[in-house]
């Protein structure tokens, strides 16, 4: 098996691709919000699941309650998309689609998993048409969980090293904001490594 490790040229390339992908995602969103939105730059690193927990208490604040959703995403490149949106910004953001000063919490609910849609698949979409393949999503699931409870310790044990790309979609104007994690583990690491050498050599031949 190749390194695990990414050198400067392959996250420099993965940087690239991912700002491209996450502008496309930006752009979907600010047309369902009617607003203007920022996607904040994404972090890449190579890291073991035993900082996963640290990694997204960074983003989130303890004493807040989120909506998590998580989508897996397999093909030649596959992993997992986490995306956390604290209680304050799921009600802003039902007050805001729905057009009430008191979404309830299946129009919250609903809202939250209209965003992720368009978010991860506009991403993901992206991502991999630059890297020339394809991809399978599954449902989405969500959860309403307390902070200390988004990175779950036995869902986690499946991966051993992960790359985490970290970012952050806000929409200042209507108090709306979230944290975006993707996920690849493993074989699907080495998979990525092999796609992104792939375009570089495409690129500078």
């Amino acid at each position: 098996m190749n390194s695990i490790n990414f050198n400067e040229d392959q996250i420099d390339a993965l940087k690239e691709f991912m700002n491209i992908s996450l502008g496309e995602a930006t752009s979907h969103v600010a047309e369902l919000l009617d607003a203007f939105g920022t996607m904040h730059i994404p972090k890449i690193s190579v890291r073991d699941t035993s900082e996963l927990k640290e990694i997204v208490s960074e983003s989130v604040e303890a004493s807040l309650n989120y909506y998590v959703m998580k989508q897996l995403f397999a093909g030649k490149f596959g992993g997992e998309c986490i995306f956390i949106v604290s209680e304050q910004s799921a009600n802003n953001l039902g007050t805001h689609l729905y057009e009430t000063d008191n979404p309830d919490k299946d129009d919250i609910n609903d809202a939250v998993m209209e965003l992720t849609n368009i978010v991860t698949s506009s991403i993901i979409g992206r991502l991999t048409e630059e890297l020339d393949v394809q991809v399978q999503f599954f449902a989405p699931v969500s959860s309403f969980v307390k902070s200390f409870d988004i990175a779950d310790d036995d869902e986690m044990a499946q991966y051993s090293k992960v790359i985490v790309v970290s970012t952050e979609l806000e929409f200042k104007d209507h108090n709306i904001s979230a944290s975006i994690f993707i996920l690849t583990k493993d074989e699907a690491i080495n998979s990525l490594k092999e796609l992104i050498d792939k375009k570089i050599e495409e690129l500078y031949s």
